[in-house]
């Protein structure tokens, strides 16, 4: 049976108590980390990099502290989810499942991950050649 992943997620953000989360952010990244290590660690190949990409660097941050990154842009950066209260992590849930979802969309096809990844070294070979 194939899991429509989009699908999923998009009823986990929805009524997370359903699937025994409180909805927060920590629970949240707990449950896709599940559903990737479901999956032989196959079904998030590819988003740090789309992360690191949306974010405009932070390659060597977890994926989960990207999103934060993204969902908290700004000085003062934000990559642990217990430094959230409570409408800062309703706020980090949200743009997490919007990220995902978008990222899936993306990475649709056989070749979506490769593609993905391609486009990253592309990315950082640029970036390389500006600062050097």
């Amino acid at each position: 049976m194939t899991v429509d992943y989009r699908t999923l997620f998009a009823d986990v953000h929805r009524r997370p108590g359903s699937y025994g989360l409180d909805g927060s952010y920590g629970q949240a990244v707990a449950f896709i980390m599940g559903c990737d290590a479901g999956n032989a660690w196959g079904l998030l190949v590819g988003f740090p990099e789309w992360l690191a990409m949306k974010a405009g660097g932070g390659a060597n941050l977890v994926w989960s502290a990207l999103v934060l990154r993204i969902a908290f842009p700004g000085p003062t950066v934000v990559t642990a989810a217990e430094t959230l209260d409570q409408q800062h992590d309703e706020h980090a849930v949200g743009a997490l499942f919007g990220l995902l979802d978008e990222f899936l969309a993306d990475r649709k096809g056989s070749r979506g991950a490769a593609a993905i990844v391609s486009s990253y070294l592309d990315w950082q070979r640029l970036r390389r050649e500006q600062n050097s």
